[in-house]
């Protein structure tokens, strides 16, 4: 078994990308008219290099790689830019495990998925390398996959400065009826003075952590959520990846077992099923998430990677719908524990800042206390030195170190 932290970047196409968003409308075009086979495969290989998005052709999303290009299409278009920041690249099956979830249950989703292209510019960068998991068998069969990386969507301005962010897996729905939200600020501080900027964001945040309040107050009756809110907000004595690791429902479900597998002595205990369930009922009554969550276009997707592998794998109909039917529920409790825990925490540090905020600060504070990940943690909490392995060097290898 081995850990590594690897990145690939596709190069970014000049500045002004106007030409890149053109090449991808023309082979989407060219796409929907080939039929299946060794053509239309190839031209989904060229359309994920030319959007900067694995899957794109189903998305139909362009993703800028370059900040500065991004910044001067939002201003050309009048429109705020939304930038994904994750660990890994887009591009890569093996980016961290909420961005594979966003690209198969978000961005695939058709309504969603035209509501970015008309309103928002699209930007995504990378925190960090996103550290994967190998398990070989030894027989010629190995398990890939990848552990300790959170996401957040944060929406800026044109000139690249944060009016919110969303952190974390939501339903389609729910994330764009936040973003609506956001279009709406956007719209009032667009060329406004610095101060009134900033007054209105703080004023915009507090809005966003009353919301909340009256939000804990409906589901406080709800069966199961009696002490829920103290024993989420207390503190516990946990290391730094499983409080990661627990950040967010459908990562943990995603993440965990694997963690287990490779390092089980740092594997947080998972939600219940009794808690998942409750988180999603939560999630039902605030944000009237319909059943099914997944349109047909992600239901499709998921379906797809969910049977990508050998032929032995592949599920059965009953088997899909009990994946499908735990996703849906993860998503939706993930929307109600996003929306009444971490959002509240990032709105009330805009507030604490006056609404003077910029991109970078903000996302190591981010990174640091909302998803226990710091930067200056090279390891990402999977080499704690307090903890005996019997391994040389705690297993760590560096390549070309001599």
């Amino acid at each position: 078994m081995t850990v590594g932290c690897l990145v690939a970047l596709t190069p970014a196409l000049p500045a002004g990308s106007v030409t890149g968003r053109d090449e991808l409308d023309t082979l989407l075009a060219r796409y929907d008219t080939e039929t299946d086979g060794p053509v239309r495969d190839g031209l989904s290989a060229r359309i994920d290099t030319i959007a900067h998005q694995k899957y794109a052709a189903v998305s139909r999303l362009y993703w800028y790689v370059d900040l500065e290009s991004a910044k001067a299409a939002a201003r050309a278009q009048r429109r705020p830019i939304l930038h994904l920041r994750m660990l890994g690249s887009l591009e890569d099956d093996l980016s961290c495990a909420n961005s594979r979830l966003f690209r198969a249950t978000l961005y695939a989703n058709q309504d969603l998925s035209g509501f970015l292209r008309e309103r928002f510019v699209l930007y995504w960068s990378s925190e960090r390398a996103v550290p994967r998991v190998t398990i070989d068998y030894g027989d010629g069969r190995t398990l890939e996959r990848t552990t300790a990386g959170n996401s957040a969507h944060y929406v800026l301005d044109e000139h690249g400065k944060v009016l919110d962010v969303l952190p974390g897996l939501y339903t389609a729905a729910a994330f764009r009826q936040e973003l609506e939200r956001s279009l709406t600020l956007a719209a009032q501080v667009r060329d406004t003075s610095d101060s009134d900027r900033a007054r209105l964001v703080a004023e915009y945040h507090r809005q966003r952590v009353a919301d909340a309040e009256r939000d804990w107050e409906r589901v406080a009756s709800m069966p199961g959520m009696a002490g829920v809110r103290e024993r989420w907000t207390q503190s516990r004595p946990e290391t730094t990846l499983s409080a990661a690791q627990r950040a967010t429902v459908s990562k943990a479900a995603v993440e965990v077992k694997d963690l287990r597998v490779v390092a089980k002595e740092f594997a947080p205990e998972v939600l219940p099923e009794d808690q998942m369930e409750t988180w999603s009922a939560a999630g039902r009554l605030l944000y009237g998430a319909a059943t099914p969550v997944l349109d047909g276009t992600s239901r499709a997707l998921v379906v797809r990677l969910h049977n990508a592998g050998p032929p032995e794998l592949r599920a059965t109909d009953e088997g899909l719908r009990a994946v499908i039917t735990r996703l849906e529920q993860t998503i939706v409790g993930d929307t109600a524990l996003n929306q009444l825990r971490l959002r509240p925490q990032i709105s009330r540090e805009i507030i604490r800042r006056g609404g003077r905020i910029d991109f970078p600060s903000l996302n190591a504070w981010v990174y640091a206390t909302v998803f226990r990940t710091p930067r200056e943690d090279a390891w990402l909490g999977l080499l704690p030195r307090d903890v005996f392995t019997g391994l040389p060097g705690d297993g760590v290898v560096v390549r070309g170190a001599r």
